[in-house]
């Protein structure tokens, strides 16, 4: 049977990505087991400096990182139409002058790859969630902890794999699928069935994606049950449980896929990338 790999090249504090969640479970829920998602991370800043204007590099750094969250926060409720996925930026303050890149967030991400990986797509989702509808400092090891927790991961045994070279050669993996492609905006997606691929660069909607997966598979992938179309669960600022647990709701859809992570992790409720080389901010 014919299966494509969906390559999402990501970082998890990007709001983009974040509203590229409801097309994602869709195509998951349509297309079952035939499609798998995988997300790569990109490493989208290796230091904020690389996204600050030079009025903002020009003060003094706390007070240009103040203004550079203040600007960051903006284009990220200018992002929240796209899907409809909640975003929340009051009291956003991801970067400040320790904590200057979003490599901990990938490695974080890597780490629970590399340890438990049915619980990947959870812990992923909700770090996403604590950055732009909580707005919780992420780049702080601590919360990278404390998502670990929400998804049931041991604080001891999450630690270790984020410091181990395991983390870091997985993340350089992708780092370097990233270069070989030539990608070099964040997000973007990469359909792909055994020598055939489509590209697709940017928030491609559903509709497209949909073609990718129909095009690099000629046709022999196809809708495993009628879904509907692609939405955001929920219009809030906090996320809603399921009043059913999991495994007793009748009909799997986008939205109880998406239910679905949020159940697992105990919820309460173009950009540039930078260079692959990460000697300077591993080190």
């Amino acid at each position: 049977m014919s299966k494509v790999l969906v390559t999402h090249f990501t970082d998890p504090m990007m709001g983009l990505s974040w509203e590229m969640e409801p097309a994602l479970r869709a195509i998951e829920v349509r297309f079952g087991s035939q499609v798998e998602v995988r997300p790569a991370m990109g490493l989208l800043m290796q230091d904020v400096s690389d996204f600050m204007t030079p009025e903002e590099r020009s003060l003094p750094e706390a007070e240009g990182l103040t203004r550079y969250n203040a600007r960051l926060a903006r284009i990220y409720l200018q992002e929240e139409p796209i899907a409809g996925m909640p975003i929340n930026m009051e009291g956003f303050a991801l970067f400040a002058p320790d904590r200057r890149t979003s490599l901990p967030l990938c490695l974080a991400y890597e780490a629970v790859a590399a340890l438990r990986p049915k619980l990947a797509a959870t812990f992923l989702y909700r770090l996403r969630y604590a950055t732009v509808v909580e707005c919780r400092p992420t780049t702080k090891l601590e919360e990278l902890v404390r998502v670990a927790k929400l998804c049931d991961m041991g604080e001891g045994e999450f630690l270790d794999t984020y410091r181990s070279s395991e983390a870091q050669n997985h993340l350089y993996r992708d780092l370097a699928l990233k270069e070989q492609l030539g990608i070099y905006g964040l997000p973007a997606l990469l359909v792909s069935s055994g020598d055939q691929a489509a590209f697709l660069p940017g928030v491609p909607s559903y509709q497209q994606l949909e073609q990718a997966v129909a095009q690099v598979s000629n046709g022999a992938v196809s809708h495993i049950r009628q879904a509907p179309r692609p939405t955001c669960y929920a219009r809030c600022s906090h996320p809603i449980r399921s009043s059913l647990p999991w495994r007793s709701q009748p009909r799997l859809t986008s939205r109880a896929a998406m239910r679905r992570l949020h159940w697992q992790s105990r919820s309460s409720t173009r950009e540039r990338p930078a260079s692959t080389q990460l000697q300077r901010v591993c080190s």
